[in-house]
């Protein structure tokens, strides 16, 4: 398939999925043995790899947060209810036992993994903005 990173054969495409699905390390390890074994690294993979790190990072730092402010709310006595309320809709399993957030993260993740399998380049508004400056 040729866009406009060049051809993207299929070992590309399969590194830029398993990218995302591990968290960028599959994709850093890829990388670095092109590397070493002086290979061009495709642009495509670049960008795939460069994004599930990011967005890896970024789900982290969400969750750490949210966690640590959850804990800290539900200590409060007149807000107490409520944390626990919204903690309970948005983290009680409600489809096929995910829930709310887990449902929207694995919907994330199999549209990026599916569209890099492609040869497309999965954009998320804001973040592959970003990338690709």
């Amino acid at each position: 398939m040729r866009t406009d990173y060049g051809t993207i054969n299929i070992a590309d495409r399969i590194m830029s999925a398993l990218s995302y699905l591990s968290a960028g390390w599959l994709g850093i390890i890829y990388c670095i043995i092109l590397h070493f074994a002086k290979k061009h690294i495709n642009g495509f993979v670049r960008f795939n790899v460069m994004q599930s790190i990011f967005l890896a990072l970024l789900y982290f730092v969400l969750a750490v947060l949210l966690n640590f402010t959850f804990s800290i709310l539900s200590h409060i006595p007149l807000i107490q209810q409520l944390v626990a309320w919204i903690q309970l809709i948005f983290f009680r399993p409600v489809i096929w036992h995910y829930s709310l957030i887990g449902a929207f993260v694995t919907g994330v993740m199999i549209y990026l993994v599916v569209w890099s399998l492609l040869g497309r380049k999965p954009i998320i508004y804001g973040i592959s903005k970003i990338l690709l400056k």
